[in-house]
């Protein structure tokens, strides 16, 4: 009786450990997730959540652009998201005179609200499990590349036959390393307007230095406003268009929150690979991550440096800076992080552990040895992924060679042409090229990043100093004055053998070359790897179901649902970090003199005169404006932008990143130590209200206590 009320606790015990980790697909929360929900503290049901016959939360979470998550917040189709996630929009929409990033934007009624072409927000309408359809036709003995074949003509079909039969746009995804197939029905809508949009001083506050960081001050939102036709669906961008009336849009709740109170995180996480291998951990320790981080950070010098110069090279390189940056402060977060817990070694016991459980009954044969095929494996592409990975990060860092694609372009139309007049569409093809980056810097990285390829890997030929030199003084791409008048040339032949003598030309053929023949090679691999995957997880479903532990699917862009509680954390001996950060934080890190700490002087005296309107509360005794929160969510990629939500269902806050310590959750969820970064709602609706000078954005939401 002793061992069995021991064998109990350690079993609570370990399912508490695990109660954070997952990404639950919501239409299975009913069946797996609802009562450990509730018991956490949910008071809603799981069909309120996903609900396919009634609007439910799902309603109200969208995809915004082609990597964010976004949430309805007014009956008027008005959309939460990230900072960063619309700003690379907003640059498209700025200039020096009306230099959106900088100063913000924020409309004055919605008249003023500025079209956004070519953003899109995507709903999701239904998920139904096609698997035996996916796998019709697969049989144990095919070929990889065979049975890759296969699987892609049955996807393609289903998803031909369900847009005809619904009207909508299909997708169907892979889950479980191809064990599992959903089909996902969707609706894109692509007129999408800017309605508010803080400034850098706001909405980038802490840049760099912040991000993947806590404590965090970055009051990281935007919104935008969904419109369509006079019948409520998706229409091309027209004066005569309305505001989207949604099925369902979130409640916003102002009452804040306080440590252990349950919250949840609905959204599309990008992509995780907690199954992976102990061989496939050691790649992205030894390989992956240290050429990413190491190339990253040279191109990111460089550029910084460079935006420093001017505000135009600033808006130039603001968003690729930005995008850049991000992974690589991950990678260097999730490298410390993978390090610090043991990765390979935990991994290798937990495979030492199944490796018995595939050899105990004969029923489990077909897994036996799966872990070792796996690490053979990789260790035979080791060498073309580490190639892969410096022509992607080194190479192809140069914009101007990699433009080269466009001279691949001419020659593959040019003899088709009736006229060569239709060659002027290059030309504004290259005008927006040069508008959006700067020769010289792209120079100084090409330099830089080449040099550091020809030392790891070689073709001194093609990347010494003297061949560079060439390709930006040369090319006829090294200026617009040369293309302009290179592409107005109205003789076929004189084109073509220009091309074929331009630097820029040569080298781009010759990359895309090694990286063809690379990815072929790497192809076969991949495919045998994926295969491997298929049995391993096969296996490891039913290793886990015996241990009653949770058996969710991998993030892979789809619509998931995590939860957690709203909690500290303490990321290492001595230190303790609390649960929640306020506007009186952000004021001390404020200082005029760095860009990313500059903040808007109206904020300041806002702070100054204590205006905080309605979202103000007593911290320490003192009063002030919540910011940003900590909890145990698990979160990834994609999920910035994500509703953060209360027990009742009501929005209490905007996801946008994850503390550094924790970054390596993508592969190795530690419940200890993982925790997501959530924008705090009422700091979202103060500066609104207060800073932007927009209270009709707020009357439109529904705000409860």
């Amino acid at each position: 009786m002793k061992f069995t009320a021991i064998f109990s606790v350690l079993f609570l015990f370990t399912m508490a450990l695990f109660a954070r980790e997952g990404m639950w697909l919501p239409f299975l929360l009913e069946k797996l997730n609802e009562k450990e929900m509730t018991g956490m503290g949910m008071k809603i049901k799981a069909k309120d959540i996903y609900d396919v016959n009634a609007g439910s939360l799902k309603d109200a979470v969208v995809v915004f652009g082609s990597g964010c998550t976004g949430e309805i917040v007014s009956d008027k189709g008005l959309v939460l998201t990230n900072h960063h996630c619309g700003y690379g929009t907003v640059q498209g929409l700025s200039s020096v005179q009306n230099n959106y990033l900088t100063n913000g934007f924020f409309a004055p009624n919605q008249q003023g609200e500025i079209p956004c072409p070519g953003l899109t927000v995507t709903f999701i309408v239904r998920i139904d499990e096609v698997t035996s359809r996916i796998q019709s036709g697969i049989t144990g003995d095919m070929p990889d590349s065979l049975r890759t074949k296969k699987i892609a003509e049955n996807i393609a079909l289903v998803e031909k036959e369900s847009k005809s039969a619904s009207g909508y746009d299909a997708m169907v995804k892979s889950f479980y390393a191809d064990n599992v197939y959903y089909l996902f029905l969707t609706e894109k809508y692509t007129d999408v307007r800017l309605v508010a949009f803080p400034p850098n001083g706001i909405g980038k506050f802490g840049g760099d230095t912040d991000n993947w960081a806590w404590p965090r001050h970055t009051g990281d939102f935007g919104l935008f406003r969904i419109y369509a036709g006079a019948d409520n669906k998706p229409a091309p961008y027209a004066k005569t268009n309305v505001p989207y009336k949604p099925k369902r849009s979130f409640k916003i709740n102002i009452s804040g929150v306080k440590e252990n109170d349950f919250t949840m995180v609905y959204g599309f996480p990008g992509r995780t690979q907690e199954y992976l291998s102990s061989e496939g951990v050691r790649e992205v320790m030894e390989v992956l991550d240290p050429i990413r981080i190491k190339l990253r950070h040279k191109r990111l010098e460089i550029w910084d440096r460079a935006m420093g110069q001017s505000e135009e090279l600033f808006i130039k390189y603001a968003a690729k800076q930005a995008s850049i940056a991000n992974y690589y402060k991950k990678w260097k977060g999730e490298l410390k992080g993978l390090q610090v817990n043991d990765a390979v070694n935990k991994k290798r016991m937990q495979e030492a552990d199944f490796n018995a459980w595939t050899r105990a009954v004969p029923s489990r044969k077909a897994y036996v040895g799966i872990v070792d095929s796996l690490a053979r494996c990789y260790k035979e592409h080791r060498e073309s992924i580490k190639l892969s990975e410096y022509l992607l990060e080194a190479i192809w860092a140069s914009e101007l060679v990699k433009k080269g694609n466009l001279f691949n372009q001419i020659l593959k139309s040019i003899d088709t042409l009736a006229t060569l007049d239709s060659l002027v569409m290059y030309e504004r093809d290259m005008n927006v090229f040069y508008t959006g980056m700067d020769l010289n810097t792209d120079y100084e990285v090409t330099r830089s990043l080449w040099a550091i390829y020809q030392k790891d890997i070689g073709d001194s030929d093609f990347v010494s100093p003297t061949k560079i030199d060439r390709i930006y003084t040369y090319s006829v791409l090294s200026t617009p004055e040369l293309f302009t008048e290179f592409i107005r040339l109205r003789d076929k032949e004189k084109i073509k053998k220009l091309i074929g003598q331009d630097p820029v030309y040569i080298t781009w053929t010759y990359f895309d070359a090694l990286q063809k023949a690379n990815n072929q090679f790497l192809k076969s691999k991949l495919q045998r790897l994926n295969r491997y995957y298929t049995t391993y997880l096969a296996g490891l479903k039913e290793y886990y179901a015996e241990r009653k532990k949770p058996f969710y699917p991998d993030a892979n862009s789809t619509l998931r649902v995590t939860y957690g509680k709203v909690e500290g954390v303490k990321p290492a001996d001595g230190m303790r970090y609390d649960f929640q950060t306020t506007l009186d934080g952000a004021i001390s890190k404020a200082d005029p003199n760095s860009e990313e700490f500059n903040m808007p002087e109206r904020l300041k005296l806002l702070h100054q005169n204590k205006d905080y309107g309605a979202y103000a509360v007593q911290v320490n005794g003192k009063k002030t404006v919540p910011l940003a929160f900590l909890a145990s969510n698990h979160t990834t990629g994609g999920n910035s932008g994500s509703p953060v939500i209360n027990a009742k269902g009501e929005l209490i806050g905007t996801n946008f990143d994850r503390i550094w310590e924790g970054t390596m959750s993508d592969i190795l969820f530690d419940p200890n130590l993982c925790r997501n970064i959530t924008l705090d709602i009422r700091y979202t609706l103060f500066i609104i209200d207060k800073f932007g000078q927009a209270p009709w954005i707020i009357k439109e939401m529904q705000l409860v206590k």
